[in-house]
C-alpha cells in the first residue's frame, strides 16, 4: 500500500473567510433540508406523486417506468430490479464517504440503519411526507435523489459513448503521434521543495531526504510543414472519468493521509462515483456538463516543451481553432482565478477544453464534436502536484474538494450542525 502525507495547513482554502457550512441548494433542491417544508411548484409535483402511489400499485410502477423508460413505454418486468439497484449503490456511496470522514466524526454521520435498509421507492416517500425525526426525513430525501442523480448519469449520451470517444481520441495520438517515438528511456528524479517554500528543485538520481518520481519517457520526432520538432513526452495518458479510480483521502490522528486505494469498490457502477461527486459539490445537475469527462494530461520537460506539444497537438488533431476555456497559469498569474477555489497555490498547468471532430454517425451525415479536456505540466510544475508539502499538492486539492465541497451539501448543518466536523 503506497502512503503519503498531506501537510493540514495545505488544506485552506483560497476563499477561507467563507463558511463552508453556507450551501447554496438552488441547483441540488432535494439536498435542501427545507425543501419538502418550503412550498414550491416542484415540491407540489413530488407530494401528488406521493398521493398518487401510495394506495395504487399500477399508479406506482407506472411511476417507476416513467423514470426508467422514454415516455408511454409501459412498466417492464426488472424495473423494480433495476431501481432496487440504483438505492443500493446510494448505500454503497453515501457508505463510502462516510469512511473518508476521521474516526471522530464517522459515527455521527453514518447513514441511519432504517434508512439504508428501506429499497423501496414507496416506502421512501412515506418516511419523507410523514415523519416526524427531521434527519430520517432527510436521509430518506437524500436517497432518493441521489439515486436519481445516478440514473440521469447512466441516461447522459456523453457518458454512454465515452469509451468510444476515448478509443477514437486514443487513436489520433498513437496513430499520428506516438509512431512517431525515436526513443523510449526510464527516467528517475529526485525532488524537493525550495527555500521559497513554491519553487520545485529535481535532479536526476536520488538523494537522502528528497522525493521520488519515475517517468516512462518518450522522445518523439515529427514532421509539422517546414520544420521537425523533437520533443521529450514524459509522460501521457488518456482517462474517461468514468472508468478511473480514485484515490482516497482519510483524516488519521488530527493527520491527513492518504491511502491509494480503490474507492467507490462496493458500488456495482462504482466508475459513477467520482461523477455524482462533481455534480454535487460543481452544482451541476447535468453529466453532460461535465467539461473533463474525458481528459487527456501530458508532462514536458519546460515550456519551451510545452509549447512544442501544442505545435504538436494542433498538427495531429487536426483542431487549431477548437480551444475554449484555456487556462495558462504559466504565461498568465491573474489565471489563477480561473481555478476553482480549491485549488493551491503555486498550481501551474495549461489546461484547456478541445473540441474533437468525430466521424458521422451514420456516414453521410454531418460530422460531430466531442469535448476533451487536456492538461500539460512542465516537469516543475508537475512535481508540485506531488510534493506532499506542496501548497499546490494535487492530494491536498482532492482532500479539500472533499472536505468543503461534497461534506456540506450531503451532510447539512441545519440537520447534522457543525461541532461533529470543524471545517474552519
Amino acid at each position: 500500500m503506497n502512503q503519503k502525507w498531506v501537510e493540514a495547513s495545505q488544506l485552506r482554502r483560497r476563499n477561507n473567510g467563507a463558511d463552508a457550512w453556507d450551501v447554496d441548494f438552488d441547483a441540488h433542491p432535494f439536498l435542501d433540508p427545507r425543501f419538502v417544508d418550503h412550498p414550491s411548484r416542484q415540491g407540489r409535483i413530488f407530494w401528488q406523486i406521493y398521493q398518487r402511489s401510495q394506495h395504487d400499485d399500477e399508479t406506482y410502477r407506472c411511476e417507476l417506468a416513467r423514470q426508467l423508460h422514454p415516455a408511454g413505454t409501459p412498466p417492464q418486468p426488472d424495473d423494480m430490479e433495476r431501481l432496487l439497484g440504483y438505492l443500493n449503490e446510494v448505500n454503497a456511496y453515501l457508505s463510502e464517504l462516510v469512511h473518508l470522514l476521521p474516526d471522530t466524526a464517522r459515527r455521527h454521520a453514518a447513514q441511519l440503519p432504517m434508512i439504508t435498509a428501506c429499497n423501496d421507492v414507496r416506502t421512501l416517500l412515506s418516511i419523507i411526507f410523514s415523519r416526524e425525526d427531521r434527519r430520517v426525513r432527510y436521509e430518506a430525501q437524500r436517497k432518493l435523489y441521489l439515486a436519481r442523480l445516478l440514473m440521469t448519469i447512466d441516461h447522459s449520451r456523453d457518458i454512454q459513448d465515452g469509451p468510444r470517444h476515448k478509443a477514437y481520441f486514443e487513436g489520433l495520438l498513437r496513430d499520428r503521434l506516438m509512431s512517431h517515438v525515436r526513443e523510449e528511456h526510464e527516467v528517475s528524479v529526485g525532488f524537493e521543495m525550495g527555500a521559497d517554500g513554491e519553487t520545485i528543485t529535481y535532479n536526476l538520481g536520488h538523494r537522502p531526504g528528497q522525493e521520488r518520481w519515475t517517468f516512462n519517457s518518450r522522445f518523439v520526432e515529427v514532421d509539422v510543414r517546414d520544420r521537425v520538432i523533437p520533443l521529450d513526452i514524459l509522460y501521457w495518458n488518456c482517462r474517461f472519468k468514468r472508468s478511473v479510480v480514485p484515490a482516497t483521502y482519510e483524516i488519521v490522528d488530527g493527520r491527513h493521509q492518504v491511502v491509494e486505494r480503490r474507492r467507490w469498490g462496493t458500488m456495482r457502477s462504482s466508475r459513477n462515483g467520482s461523477i455524482l461527486s462533481k455534480m454535487i459539490r460543481r452544482s451541476i445537475t447535468d453529466p453532460d456538463a461535465i467539461s473533463d469527462l474525458l481528459g487527456a494530461m501530458f508532462i514536458v520537460p519546460d515550456e519551451d516543451g510545452l509549447n512544442d506539444l501544442l505545435a504538436l497537438l494542433n498538427h495531429v488533431l487536426g483542431t487549431p481553432l477548437g480551444w475554449r476555456n484555456v487556462t495558462d497559469t504559466m504565461a498568465f498569474t491573474a489565471d489563477a482565478l480561473r481555478l476553482n477555489p480549491d485549488s493551491g497555490s503555486g498550481y501551474k498547468v495549461f489546461k484547456g477544453d478541445l473540441d474533437i471532430l468525430h466521424p458521422a454517425i451514420p456516414p453521410g451525415r454531418l460530422p460531430y464534436r466531442f469535448t476533451v479536456e487536456i492538461q500539460i505540466y512542465t516537469l516543475e510544475g508537475f512535481l508540485r502536484t506531488v510534493h506532499g508539502a506542496h501548497a499546490a499538492s494535487h492530494l491536498a486539492l482532492k482532500l479539500r474538494q472533499f472536505l468543503y465541497g461534497l461534506v456540506p451539501r450531503l451532510f447539512p448543518r441545519a440537520i447534522y450542525g457543525t461541532d461533529w466536523l470543524r471545517l474552519e
